[in-house]
């Protein structure tokens, strides 16, 4: 809010540059310009929608004649002062939209000339393109990933699709297996004169992994020049954000960009463990939000570390006397672990010695007193046999799983496990998720997504849930060629945090 008032302030002064008054006038009454017509934001789809308003700009000073200004900048400009283009010296505008997908502001200004009184009015343009509405896919087809988006004009329903987006706006495929989309709204790319906040998109393979502008879906940084240096394995497990930067783990080990201060949208060279550079391998399982660091669970150590931006180590975790398992070296294997809420993740652990045992935790996540209390799962539990989780963000106390081809549900609360729906026995089923977005009502939903194989193509089933069992029926179902690996909604109201970012 303060940097919208600042860019208030910059905006009036530039404007009031646009006018020359060469006059000295007195008067007793204070002068109030009123004017309507403007509406307090609008969204337009660049080349495509038109800005047309003529508002009615009135004066309590009897005889006022204007003069008329309209202008248009950028916001989240970083270092330095936003530049207003303008864009008509009218009382009405009639402009085509042309600028790329992200939010900006329009500036309207009229000036009395007799008493040199000006009056700035401002209204959001949220520019969209079609790329920047929908359900994207992320699918792998023969060794090679790319995405299909799935148009929603109307509701969170698809309409219509286009395949391959990235190959027909780059040119190309990204090499392996599909896994990971993830959204910022303010990764920084270069605009021609400064680094700038970008809605991107990040595609994310076993291979290889792209960062898009949202707006025109053209890469932004490939794979090697995400980091300032490459690393020499090209393995990406993860992107992810967390308090005051980004996180990308390759290979197990997490590389960072500290965003609050100015950057490249580069990558730094890998966190240590200690000042030893021990090895440690990274889970894909953690836990994050955009207030708090990241926690990790190093594999080799069966170890949690915290993680900061403009760190170079990682931040051991301690162990608060209430938990029931130390956070570090507790000798487990994660086989989950999932957000919950702001404040909790559950986890599913496998004891390295003790195979057959596998325990349910809860955990309260904390660098400086981690809290983790145990449930151990018993063999005839369906949960000890599943090979996929998720949980529910912020709704009923539950976790979904797949043993086979079959979804499953545990009540958190009680232990009540129950079947949910079983897939035809051609489907192998490919990933399961919660996903819910509520910014903006016409196309607010609640879903659980299951997705699965059947020979060549894919299938994602949205389900919604009532008291948190899936209804019969799916809502809708996604269908396309190749296997997806993950599914993402995005739209102009989307931001980084709109989504949790673990699993």
């Amino acid at each position: 809010m303060k940097n919208k008032y600042l860019y208030i302030i910059l905006i009036a002064g530039v404007l009031s540059s646009c006018f020359k008054d060469k006059g000295n006038y007195v008067y007793t009454e204070l002068e109030e310009i009123t004017v309507t017509g403007i509406a307090a934001s609008y969204d337009k789809i660049s080349l495509v929608d038109r800005i047309t308003l003529d508002p009615v700009v009135t004066s309590n000073k009897p005889g006022a004649e204007f003069k008329y200004w309209w202008g248009i900048y950028e916001t989240s400009v970083q270092g330095a002062v936003p530049k207003v283009d303008t864009l008509a010296r009218t009382k009405a505008l009639d402009y085509l939209v042309s600028q790329p997908a992200k939010l900006w502001v329009l500036v309207f200004g009229a000036k009395n000339v007799k008493t040199g009184y000006t009056k700035i009015i401002t209204s959001n343009i949220n520019v969209i393109t079609q790329f920047t509405r929908g359900w994207y896919v992320a699918k792998t087809e023969a060794g090679k990933t790319d995405l299909d988006l799935y148009l929603t004009p109307t509701n969170a329903v698809p309409e219509s699709k286009i395949e391959n987006v990235y190959t027909l706006a780059n040119g190309k495929k990204l090499n392996g297996k599909a896994h990971t989309l993830r959204f910022f709204h303010d990764y920084k790319a270069f605009t021609g004169v400064s680094f700038s906040n970008t809605r991107s998109m990040f595609v994310v393979t076993d291979e290889d992994a792209s960062v898009v502008n949202i707006g025109t879906f053209k890469e932004i940084r490939d794979f090697n020049s995400l980091f300032f240096n490459a690393p020499t394995v090209k393995k990406p497990d993860i992107v992810s954000l967390g308090s005051a930067a980004f996180y990308f783990v390759n290979n197990g080990r997490v590389h960072s960009i500290y965003n609050m201060s100015a950057n490249t949208g580069q990558f730094g060279v890998n966190q240590t463990v200690d000042e030893y550079n021990s090895p440690y391998k990274l889970s894909k399982y953690f836990h994050t939000t955009m207030f708090t660091d990241p926690i990790f669970f190093d594999e080799l150590s069966s170890s949690f570390y915290g993680a900061a931006g403009a760190s170079v180590q990682l931040n051991n975790v301690t162990t608060a006397a209430t938990s029931k398992m130390p956070a570090r070296n507790n000798n487990k294997k994660l086989l989950y672990m999932g957000y919950k809420t702001s404040s909790q993740a559950f986890a599913v652990f496998q004891d390295k010695t003790n195979q057959n045992l596998k325990i349910l935790s809860t955990i309260t996540p904390s660098a400086t007193a981690m809290v983790i209390l145990n449930d151990t799962l018993a063999a005839n539990e369906k949960l000890y046999s599943a090979t996929m989780h998720t949980l529910f963000n912020g709704d009923e106390n539950m976790m979904y799983f797949v043993v086979g081809n079959q979804v499953w549900s545990r009540n958190l609360s009680n232990r009540f496990e129950q079947l949910q729906y079983t897939l035809p026995a051609d489907e192998t089923i490919s990933f399961i998720r919660h996903l819910k977005y509520t910014s903006e009502a016409a196309f607010a939903y609640n879903y659980v997504a299951i997705a699965s194989k059947k020979g060549d193509s894919y299938n994602i089933r949205m389900f919604t849930k009532t008291s948190g069992n899936l209804n019969p029926i799916p809502a809708f179902t996604i269908t396309g060629k190749g296997e997806a690996g993950d599914v993402m909604y995005i739209s102009p109201s989307v931001s980084g945090s709109t989504y949790p970012n673990t699993l």
